[in-house]
């Protein structure tokens, strides 16, 4: 009896050591995989509220989490013949703890046939006339469409919305790799955690077919960023893709209206810099900043580094007592990783705008390899856009195409003011006449202990002929340059 005792306890002691190193294992492995990926921090903070390190303990050699994985999934789709579900996508609305609403179908019946059960006397006949009723029930929910059933309808829908199913999963909470191994210098890793966040991870939901014209800088960005991830084998040697992009054209234009569609639909690592990302007072940190940007670029291929407003960072350098010494650094440093950018294989793309083409530094301009001119929206893009801000249901027999021809010198946010003015115009009308009615404070107060009327019917008034003058005299076109100097300037440096 005593030896059973001792053999129990030390079986008891084994299974819980067992369980302790496991754990430990664990811990070590997930340590082990975050320093090989590059997660610096996370290891580190898992080692703190774990009190394991690398230094007690490490992973035997050979051994690796993402091997293990790999051979679970092999065993297991060789023994179930099916490939392993390891992690599954939490939804929102699926609130813990409340319970689930049943479907119009069999589960509705059976709950109704359930309370019917609970509440007979106990009677043959009773129970005879539930179970028929039953049976009935159950028959009509078998000849109703469950709400689980898949029918046609939603597989065509599907198949339909598929495209726009992986643009949401491509901005949906994506695993970004580990900063880049700066431990020979330990400056670079303060500086690339700090440009990290200048990533673009919010969907734009920009699309290019939502951009009205513009059709040849549309194809230019696809065929610079989105043809070469699709066929990659084509493009080779002669036939490498595009590296850098300039967008020049007049203020409202579109210009950024492209790079949010790059970002929607290229499926890259967007990079939204500005220039207070890069321009640092410090000496010597603006060169550090631009080198660390292109290194994260290449370590996040495929990768897209957008800047609006180049000539704010790249203007003519001219004489050295006109611009001063740290901006010219800068400069020279951005033109070295453009350069070295130029003649690498990695896939990564600079697309730039600018209203002030003119003022860009002509080695910069030499390493943007097409400069495409964006100009103001021509008659069909501008009709598309009224119709598009003020439909017809909105309006009272506008003449779009005359509205159009109106609207000739305005540029693409300057017809979205237009619009929005003119929209105005009906919506101040309602509110002035609700303004204008007189209440008593008794009715008020009566009115409170009843439900309130719903807003649904109560909507402003059609947008008309005579509102959209008025918002025309009241929106001027935001000034700009001549569009001569840009098209003399597309002339002499452009290239698209």
């Amino acid at each position: 009896m005593l030896n059973k005792i001792k053999i129990d306890s030390e079986s008891r002691l084994s299974e819980e050591q067992k369980i302790k190193d496991r754990r430990r294992n664990v811990i070590i492995l997930i340590q082990r995989y975050l320093v090989n990926a590059g997660y610096i921090d996370s290891a580190t903070k898992l080692g703190t509220e774990s009190n394991l390190s690398l230094n007690q303990y490490d992973a035997a050699d050979n051994i690796d989490l993402y091997m293990i994985l790999c051979e679970f999934e092999q065993f297991y789709e060789m023994k179930f013949m099916k490939p392993p579900k390891l992690v599954k996508k939490v939804d929102g609305q699926n609130t813990p703890g409340l319970p689930r609403i049943p479907s119009s179908g069999k589960s509705s019946t059976t709950n109704a046939s359930n309370s019917n059960n609970q509440n007979s006397t106990g009677s043959n006949k009773k129970s005879t006339q539930q179970s028929k009723e039953k049976d009935n029930n159950n028959k009509d929910a078998k000849n109703e469409p469950d709400s689980l059933e898949i029918q046609g309808t939603g597989v065509q829908q599907k198949q339909s919305n598929n495209e726009e199913a992986n643009q949401k999963d491509w901005f949906d909470p994506r695993v970004l790799k580990g900063l880049p191994d700066y431990s020979d210098v330990p400056e670079f890793q303060q500086l690339a955690a700090y440009l990290q966040r200048d990533i673009c991870s919010e969907n734009p939901n920009v699309k290019f077919s939502d951009i009205a014209g513009l059709d040849q800088a549309k194809k230019l960005l696809k065929e610079a960023v989105l043809v070469p991830l699709k066929y990659p084998h084509f493009f080779q040697g002669i036939l490498e893709p595009w590296k850098g992009v300039l967008l020049f054209g007049p203020p409202g234009t579109g210009k950024t209206m492209l790079a949010k569609a790059v970002a929607t639909e290229c499926r890259t690592t967007f990079f939204n810099v500005q220039a207070s990302s890069v321009v640092s007072k410090w000496r010597g940190e603006s060169e550090k900043l631009i080198r660390v940007l292109f290194d994260l670029a290449r370590h996040y291929e495929p990768s897209t580094i957008f800047i609006d407003e180049m000539d704010s960072i790249m203007g003519q350098r001219g004489s050295a007592g006109n611009e001063h010494e740290g901006g010219r650094r800068m400069k020279t440093e951005l033109l070295i990783q453009l350069d070295g950018l130029l003649k690498s294989k990695k896939r990564v793309f600079l697309l730039a705008a600018s209203n002030l083409p003119w003022d860009l530094d002509i080695a910069m301009l030499r390493r943007l390899e097409k400069r495409i001119y964006i100009p103001l929206p021509d008659q069909e893009s501008r009709e598309s856009m009224i119709r598009r801000y003020i439909p017809q249901e909105m309006s009272e027999n506008l003449n779009y195409p005359q509205l159009a021809e109106a609207l000739k010198n305005y540029s693409g946010s300057d017809i979205k003011l237009v619009c929005k003015e003119a929209a105005m115009k009906p919506l101040r009308r309602l509110l002035s006449q609700i303004e204008d009615i007189q209440v008593d404070v008794r009715t008020v107060k009566q009115k409170k202990q009843q439900n309130l009327t719903s807003y649904d019917d109560v909507r402003p008034g059609p947008v008309t002929e005579t509102d959209f003058a008025e918002a025309m005299n009241q929106v001027k076109p935001s000034p700009s340059v001549f569009e001569n100097q840009y098209l003399k300037w597309e002339k002499e440096s452009g290239s698209c």
